[in-house]
């Protein structure tokens, strides 16, 4: 029984994730929803509350997707100077940017475009703001652990970095002809562009 309920349920995500995207959260019925999956409209509540807690729930991948890029970003890892000097540790960047854009495209999508009257709806911006916040906790994190470095960073050209972060999504998102070799050009272009603009800010020399 748990069984059958467990393959409802993923049924259910996938059906909602596919209307989403074709017909938008906004136009996407319940109904529409029960009908696809073959179950009463009754039922799907049995899962899910409403459609604002099934977008949440299509949307929990790229979330925890999110969270986990964050958290690498404040790893120890990226707070070694080593970032800044070494081409493996590039390489490392730009797969942890891929990881995150390219396989949720189409949920950054709905996120950017299909919230509007949702309780996510201003959750791309608040992302923004956790941006921002990291930025400047990553640069504590590295004063912190080498004191010599520069730490005297504007906030304000740290949220315009950070907007500079969603316009990459952003353009990534609403371009769906760019083909894999121009996305890989372009995450390469930000990611070399971040770690000579954060070596330069920050005040690392080459031979440290």
């Amino acid at each position: 029984m748990q069984t059958q309920k467990d393959e409802i349920r993923r049924q259910i995500l996938r059906v909602a994730r596919d209307e989403f995207l074709k017909q938008g959260v906004k136009h996407t019925s319940m109904k529409t929803i029960a009908t696809r999956v073959g179950v009463a409209v009754g039922n799907i509540y049995n899962y899910y509350a409403g459609k604002d807690e099934l977008l949440k729930a299509v949307l929990a991948p790229l979330f925890n997707a999110i969270e986990g890029y964050r958290a690498q970003n404040l790893d120890v890892t990226y707070t070694s100077l080593d970032i800044y000097r070494y081409e493996v540790y590039y390489e490392m960047m730009r797969r942890q940017v891929v990881s995150l854009i390219i396989p949720y495209r189409k949920e950054f999508r709905l996120l950017l475009f299909e919230t509007a009257g949702t309780s996510l709806e201003n959750y791309f911006d608040r992302l923004s703001e956790m941006n921002c916040d990291d930025g400047r906790t990553y640069i504590e994190h590295v004063k912190a652990r080498y004191p010599h470095i520069t730490a005297d960073v504007s906030t304000h050209f740290i949220r315009i970095l950070c907007e500079l972060w969603a316009g990459l999504i952003k353009h990534i998102v609403v371009n769906d002809g760019l083909n894999e070799a121009e996305l890989d050009r372009i995450i390469s272009n930000y990611v070399r562009f971040g770690i000579g603009g954060w070596k330069n800010l920050l005040g690392i020399d080459a031979d440290e």
